[in-house]
């Protein structure tokens, strides 16, 4: 272990170093060119996309563009020690790079003052931003390059909300112009605003119960909620809005929008992708608490060892004192390792485990003589042992021609006395002769199965509605673009089923949301039992279900009729009776019985003829039709 911290020690003062002799030849070449024409000609040259003339004289006459920020808006740009970070940064810095023009923040200044100096023409352009009607007065908008839903996050104290529209007449904290809080001004009259100057606060408030919920961005909120601890907050529903967050620039700046829109455009996706998911994931890398840990740990180990090695140098002629020595460090060693949570194991070439300490007993159930001497195949399941298989394949082809490998970093399951799998981090080091062959292995295991739980948790909130546990509109979106690409392929007809209850309101009038809730999961239960293993089902609001029925028949008239006879199957199951039996408020047992129908709407479609868009509004708009002409009945996009 020593070793390796060591190792890890000089590779870092030696990047340390090879960094700032980078940082220094590049600034001194930066400053020889930039004072050159033919440096700055030859930057447009190598744009990797066609400017116009009329482009190039206005990035000649412009150098430099004020640029307006958000401070207050993590992780997309927020202001930290005095210094910008996020993903509308990275981006702003990459096209940057691309165009050769200085991209110049107007620093210290808040969303509103922004925003009133793009009305007043005082800056360029504003990194992050989502088109409005109202914003369209005095800003033109590239093409937006992030999409994020709006969610409502309330307490949790009233059951699930669903939707706006069960926002009416409640109190609901907005950020100081954000597009929301015009949004909700304009098709939300009846919701009663608490507007505030950011993110934080307007948690805050929700968070105390000083209003019923909160409106805003699905990667702004959750950010503000971990890093705050609002930990009264819960995800209750996803409205119809997203966060289509672009550039922006001021009026008369024509030929900017027209280079930002291809720069853009010019950027890979697979980079875009990256640049995202380093600030957008949960979690970015190892936990910095973590690594204090271990650092501290291995610290203390290695102060051990160097006092040991210094006393065993200087006593060398006494050779029982040295052995007395030996067997001392042993033991601390041996107490060092079976006091700690971390499972600290060693094998042999064959990898038979050869030591493993006493937390293994804590991790997994078994003691060290239960382990010791087996194979380290043994611990984990079989696809862990496969995977761990070609990983050891990889490194040893690596390391027979000659490549310096780093430790070995995997995340495996691992069984237990009890039957039970858990998960662990493990971290693993090859241990060398003098000669550089490999004589054994030694490393670290770490539980992880709580991180995991959480982060499958946090997966769940995002691509599932949490009442009825049926995937939601974001997870249906991509089954929807899934099955357009197969029916491409097989020219096979397909349908997409749009289905509103009729009668629900009534029950939730009646009984209270509880029992309106009963009966969603229940409709939820039934539409499951009555698809087809290859179709999708997806709840995406409200009373609102969705269902995506996959290939039927090349004949349109055939697809129609056999695409009929499944959705008339599922509207006579649920048009039965439902029953249930609840517990009053006088503690009184009640059987209720409900009789509810559903009106639907079915578009057929082929490949990727119509855009999924104009699907789901051909089939919302029959499903409109069937509701008006009767309800509990089935009407076909024609």
């Amino acid at each position: 272990m020593a070793i390796i911290i060591e190792s890890y020690q000089k590779r870092g003062f030696i990047l340390n170093d090879i960094k700032i002799k980078n940082y220094q030849i590049f600034f001194f070449i930066f400053l020889f060119f930039s004072s050159s024409t033919l440096f700055a000609l030859d930057k447009l040259e190598s744009i990797p996309f066609v400017l116009t003339q009329d482009e190039k004289k206005w990035i000649e006459s412009h150098p430099i563009i004020k640029v307006g920020v958000d401070k207050d808006y993590a992780p997309y740009e927020w202001l930290e020690n005095d210094e910008y970070k996020g993903v509308a940064i990275d981006y702003m810095k990459r096209i940057e790079k691309i165009v050769g023009i200085e991209f110049q923040i107007v620093k210290n200044k808040s969303w509103n003052e922004i925003i009133e100096m793009a009305k007043n023409g005082e800056i360029d352009m504003i990194t992050s931003i989502v088109q409005t009607p109202e914003r369209s007065k005095y800003l033109d908008f590239t093409e937006f390059y992030r999409k994020s839903p709006i969610i409502i996050i309330d307490r949790g104290n009233n059951g699930f909300v669903g939707g706006l529209k069960y926002l009416n007449n409640k109190k609901v904290s907005v950020e100081k112009n954000y597009f929301m809080e015009e949004i909700l001004r304009k098709n939300y009259p009846n919701i009663k605003l608490q507007i505030v100057d950011s993110t934080k606060k307007a948690l805050e408030l929700a968070n105390s119960g000083q209003v019923d919920a909160y409106v805003g961005d699905l990667g702004l909120s959750d950010y503000a909620i971990k890093k705050n601890n609002f930990s009264n907050l819960r995800f209750s529903g996803q409205t119809e809005y997203f966060s289509n967050q672009g550039f922006a620039v001021t009026k008369n700046n024509q030929e900017l929008l027209s280079i930002l829109n291809k720069a853009v455009k010019s950027l890979p996706a697979d980079e875009i992708e990256n640049m995202f998911n380093y600030w957008l994931n949960v979690e970015r890398g190892v936990n910095i608490k973590t690594i204090v840990i271990y650092a501290i740990g291995v610290i203390f180990i290695l102060l051990i060892i160097i006092y040991w090695v210094y006393r065993l140098r200087s006593e060398i002629t006494q050779r029982k004192i040295i052995e007395n020595k030996l067997k001392e460090s042993e033991s601390l060693y041996r107490q060092l390792t079976e006091d700690v949570n971390d499972v600290i194991w060693k094998v042999d070439t064959n990898f038979i485990i050869t030591y493993i300490s006493p937390a293994d007993e804590r991790f997994r159930g078994y003691k060290a003589s239960e382990v010791i001497g087996n194979s380290v195949f043994e611990l984990f399941t079989d696809e862990s042992v496969s995977l761990l298989k070609e990983k050891i394949k990889e490194r040893l082809e690596l390391s027979s021609k000659g490549n310096k490998l780093p430790p070995l970093t995997i995340e495996l399951q691992h069984k237990c006395k009890d039957g039970s799998i858990i998960w662990g981090d493990i971290l693993s080091k090859q241990e060398l002769d003098a000669n550089g062959n490999i004589i054994g292995y030694h490393g670290i295991t770490r539980e992880s199965t709580k991180r995991r739980e959480l982060q499958e948790k946090i997966e769940q909130l995002a691509y599932c509605d949490t009442l009825t546990k049926l995937p939601n509109r974001r997870s249906l979106d991509d089954k929807m673009s899934f099955i357009m690409s197969k029916s491409e392929r097989s020219q096979k007809y397909c349908a997409l089923v749009f289905l509103d209850l009729d009668n629900f309101k009534p029950l939730n009038d009646t009984y209270g949301h509880n029992v309106g809730d009963l009966l969603l999961i229940e409709v939820a239960n039934r539409l499951k039992n009555n698809i087809r293993k290859l179709d999708a089902v997806a709840r995406i609001g409200g009373d609102e279900f969705v269902i995506i029925l996959d290939e039927f028949d090349e004949d349109k008239d055939k697809s129609k009729e056999n695409i009929f006879k499944v959705v008339e199957k599922i509207r006579l199951n649920l048009a039965e009776a439902y029953k249930f039996n609840i517990i009053n408020e006088n503690n009184e047992n009640i059987d209720i019985e409900h009789h509810c129908t559903a009106s639907i709407g079915i578009c057929m479609f082929k490949g990727e003829e119509e855009s999924s868009i104009n699907i789901f509004k051909c089939a919302d708009s029959v499903m409109y039709e069937a509701k008006e002409s009767g309800r509990n009945r089935i009407k076909f996009y024609e």
